[in-house]
């Protein structure tokens, strides 16, 4: 009986035993998963974001980065790879000029007093066209272009479109660095924006943000109190502020997609809704600035406003969206075409009208001489009509 009880004692320290060294060896296993695991990662990390993980563990990227207490050009030059602003601007903002202009006030309180003004513009020509806004240069008597270099060259004006709010300047030099122009036929809501040129004066001042809405159209009152239309604009959250009128909005790759023209504000800064014009219409108008020294655009040969419900209501109109005709211009397509005040244009070539600047940019969308088909009301009853666009008259100056 001693016997087995001896045996029964050691098979138990037998197997106290090898779940001792089975416990050991789990352990060990794990620890040394563990470190490898660790220096598999450790190495790993570095690599995933395009560094040597020698060269990382070993201090040398720190002595690049911020050796002799500057960025290195490596540093840069691996910022400017990745970031597209940094290459944005590196492409666009030699091409963004500063513009200083001297006017004089002729009004009762500023007889012959002397007002300057800045803006931007984007030179469009190697020899020296620069593209910016009307608003800019319209009363300027002197124009003076800042370029990249810091040179200040004496500008002439060569033609300016107030429809569209582009203008054209000239200045006497050749070589210079052209912006790279775009368009919007494939651009997107959500897009990064990036904004170039002279706020408030500071020059070269690069904003970013993305395309908020394209197909705006805005109204705004001009310098003379007079309220003018903008049409088909692209609006931005990209910071734009006075000075930047005439400068650049871009896309992700660099390419001028707009021309900066305003902003919607009730401070006077920028609050995250700026306008550009579409590059598209800029480069059509600059092209015939520089060739012809003036822009051609169609013509109705109407006034008026925008009915809603409380303008229908005011009226007794039929409708409570459309262009209700204010005044027709003598000799115009409209007055040859039967058009009376109180008429309400409701479709232009059968694309719904629910505003005048509907109707403003439809017109705009379209060339001298073609023909048209308005839909409109008139005391309850539809009526149609076709038209041929004319080209509309120069503004009267005295």
């Amino acid at each position: 009986m001693d016997y087995f009880d001896n045996l029964e004692e050691e098979i138990k320290i037998d197997e106290n035993s090898r779940g001792k060294k089975q416990t050991i060896s789990f352990a060990l296993i794990v620890l040394v998963s563990a470190i490898i695991g660790g220096i598999i990662s450790s190495f790993l990390i570095p690599y995933l974001f395009g560094l040597n993980p020698i060269k990382f563990y070993s201090g040398e990227y720190n002595r690049v980065i911020y050796a002799g207490g500057k960025v290195s050009p490596e540093y840069i030059k691996k910022i400017q790879e990745s970031d597209p602003v940094v290459l944005i601007s590196k492409k666009v903002q030699s091409s963004v000029v500063n513009i200083r202009t001297e006017a004089t006030m002729s009004d009762f309180f500023h007889q012959g007093q002397n007002v300057t003004g800045e803006g931007s513009g984007v030179i469009f020509t190697t020899d020296g066209y620069i593209i910016t806004n009307n608003h800019v240069v319209q009363n300027a008597k002197n124009i003076w272009v800042t370029i990249a270099s810091g040179e200040d060259i004496k500008g002439e004006l060569v033609g300016k479109d107030n429809e569209t709010d582009i203008a054209i300047i000239k200045i006497p030099r050749i070589n210079l660095p052209v912006a790279e122009i775009g368009s919007v036929k494939d651009l997107q809501v959500g897009e990064l924006a990036v904004a170039i040129g002279s706020p408030f004066g500071f020059q070269h001042t690069v904003t970013t943000g993305v395309i908020s809405a394209l197909h705006r159209n805005v109204s705004a009152e001009t310098e003379e109190g007079l309220v003018k239309s903008y049409t088909d604009l692209i609006q931005t959250d990209a910071a734009i502020n006075p000075g930047n009128s005439g400068g650049a909005l871009t896309n992700s790759i660099g390419q001028v997609i707009g021309i900066n023209t305003l902003i919607y504000s009730l401070s006077g800064g920028s609050q995250g809704i700026g306008f550009a014009i579409p590059i598209d219409v800029a480069k059509d108008v600059a092209e015939q600035l520089i060739t012809e020294g003036k822009a051609s655009h169609p013509y109705v040969g109407i006034s008026g406003q925008t009915v809603d419900r409380d303008v229908a209501k005011q009226y007794n109109l039929p409708v409570e969206e459309g262009a209700m005709i204010g005044q027709v211009f003598e000799d115009s397509p409209a007055d040859k075409a039967g058009f009376k005040k109180g008429d309400v244009i409701i479709s232009f070539n059968n694309t719904r009208i629910k505003t005048m600047e509907d109707l403003i940019a439809e017109i705009r969308k379209k060339k001298v001489g073609d023909k048209v088909k308005l839909t409109y009301k008139r005391a309850g009853a539809k009526r149609e009509v076709e038209i041929v666009l004319e080209e509309k008259p120069a503004p009267i100056t005295k």
